[in-house]
């Protein structure tokens, strides 16, 4: 509970302007109760982050090692994608606010996570569509991270369902149809 607090937070306000008051108010502790699971603001800062990576990138590589169709293990990499944006504040959109806030060590460990997360969506991508470069198939796949995890920035009326299938069609129309057959 205090992560996903935390998370809300800091994506809210940026960590400079989150007191551990606030973190705890929400999760309805008291603020220094906080420092029973975490050593520092920061440390929760970084369990906001790492979790949900790691748990993206567990999640990828087991999909593509268990379904052999690599369009079938693109669309659960999506789904799994879509369904823990719509659950949980992006990781991504509170690391690009608050990257200043880590240590570089971390900082560099947490971008390499996000690397080969977008590796394993890029592998699937240039089975499917040979017909792209390296670069192209980047893009792309950038570019629907950034599609995903822009969707709970904003209030659309629509239920959680109709969001995530709306979401999800447009992401593998994004990454398979290639653009002169639009």
């Amino acid at each position: 509970m205090l992560i996903k607090v935390a998370g809300e937070l800091f994506n809210e306000r940026a960590f400079d302007a989150v007191t551990t008051e606030m973190i705890g108010s929400r999760a309805g502790v008291t603020g220094p109760a906080l420092y029973r699971h975490f050593p520092s603001k920061q440390a929760l800062l970084i369990a906001v982050l790492e979790d949900p990576l790691n748990e993206l990138l567990a999640n990828a590589r087991r999909t593509a090692a268990e379904i052999s169709d690599p369009r079938q293990a693109l669309e659960a990499m999506i789904d799994y994608h879509v369904r823990r944006t719509l659950d949980n504040v992006p990781s991504t959109l509170v690391f690009l606010k608050n990257e200043h806030n880590i240590p570089d060590d971390e900082r560099h460990r947490m971008r390499r996570m996000m690397r080969l997360y977008a590796e394993e969506w890029s592998g699937l991508v240039t089975r499917l569509r040979p017909d792209l470069s390296d670069a192209q198939t980047r893009v792309l796949t950038h570019a629907v991270f950034s599609m995903i995890n822009a969707v709970p920035q904003f209030n659309s009326g629509l239920d959680p369902e109709t969001v995530a299938t709306t979401i999800r069609t447009a992401a593998i129309n994004a990454l398979l149809i290639p653009a002169d057959t639009i």
